[in-house]
């Protein structure tokens, strides 16, 4: 089911990109302004999508209910909107940190599950920022290293598949792009939306019943 929904995001939005832009999913061969454009549709619209999906499909596994995927996404699509503001202000807040590098480290590390808590827990952009904030405070270490394995991961699968099959633009490399990206994406995604409900089960441990 998880590889169905990144599936139903990632595809339609890469066969979008190739046939605008000419793009396939490994390509670096573009110009500045194109490669700032896709990143941010990747990260924000693309990125959340999953997110919200994920956690959503998560959530219903863990009340015991079977995680049929027009319920998933009936309330990630609903979610999206938020999950898409909150993290164009997390990005922006971390990217300005990150001009003296330990600022922008530690806001990554704050708003690690910030798409998760906006798709889950919140009606507005503010509380999701609050709520991450909450949620990985005390436990940075712990989400440092999960975001720099999972990301490891992510990067070595796509450099395994730029090394095998290259950036032409054939049937066999787009194909190959569009699995690998759906991998790599799902793994990101699954990792950071059970990084969620870790930290939100350690939280309700340290309050107590």
């Amino acid at each position: 089911m998880f590889a169905l929904l990144a599936l139903g995001v990632v595809v339609p939005y890469e066969l979008i990109v190739l046939a605008v832009s000419g793009r396939n999913p490994f390509d670096t061969h573009a110009s500045t302004e194109t490669v700032i454009v896709l990143t941010l549709l990747d990260s924000l619209l693309v990125g959340g999508l999953i997110s919200a999906l994920y956690v959503h499909a998560l959530r219903m596994i863990g009340e015991g209910a079977p995680a049929r995927i027009a319920p998933v996404m009936t309330r990630a699509v609903r979610a999206l909107p938020t999950v898409v503001a909150a993290q164009i202000i997390a990005t922006l807040g971390i990217g300005l940190g990150l001009i003296v590098i330990i600022p922008g480290i530690l806001l990554a590390i704050r708003w690690a599950v910030v798409a998760q808590a906006a798709a889950i827990e919140n009606e507005n952009w503010v509380e999701a920022l609050k709520q991450s904030g909450r949620l990985t405070a005390g436990n940075y270490l712990h989400v440092l290293g999960v975001l720099l394995v999972s990301g490891l991961i992510a990067i070595a699968l796509t450099n395994g598949a730029i090394a095998a099959v290259g950036t032409r633009k054939t049937v066999q490399a787009i194909s190959v792009g569009i699995a690998v990206e759906t991998v790599a994406r799902s793994f990101v995604a699954l990792t950071a939306s059970i990084l969620f409900f870790d930290l939100l089960a350690r939280r309700q441990v340290l309050r107590g019943p």
